[in-house]
């Protein structure tokens, strides 16, 4: 199994735990699908595997490979990476997950994923 479909499994699972209303599942994994969707393309680019889950960092590593990135990819990226932690420890945040909190977060991987797919 390769980068890209791990990733797609897990844009998969973002919108089936949606739909059953398990919002943190959800959220966690559009973060999970953007991370390795991204670490995909960097190894793609440039033959090298970058340890981080930072979307924000992978972001700046792409640049780093001569890719301008738009805000709104970002903005994005710096919202779901939240979910790495929040949405994996009971502890880590006060509110519960919400229905909008994660169609926000579908959106954002939906934004992330196509800009990857057609700029990288």
């Amino acid at each position: 199994m390769d980068w890209y479909e791990k990733a797609k499994r897990f844009e998969k699972n973002a919108e089936n735990a949606f739909e059953s209303g398990l919002y943190d599942i959800s959220c966690f994994s559009c973060q999970q699908a953007v991370e390795l969707y991204l670490k995909g393309k960097i190894i793609e680019k440039s033959g090298s595997k970058p340890y981080t889950h930072s979307l924000v960092e992978l972001l700046r590593i792409i640049e780093k490979l001569g890719y301008e990135v738009p805000e709104s990819v970002w903005r994005c990226a710096k919202e779901l990476g939240e979910h790495y932690t929040q949405a994996r420890y009971p502890d880590a945040r006060i509110a519960e997950y919400d229905r909008e909190e994660a169609e926000r977060a579908i959106a954002c991987m939906k934004e992330v994923l196509r800009y990857a797919a057609e700029v990288l």
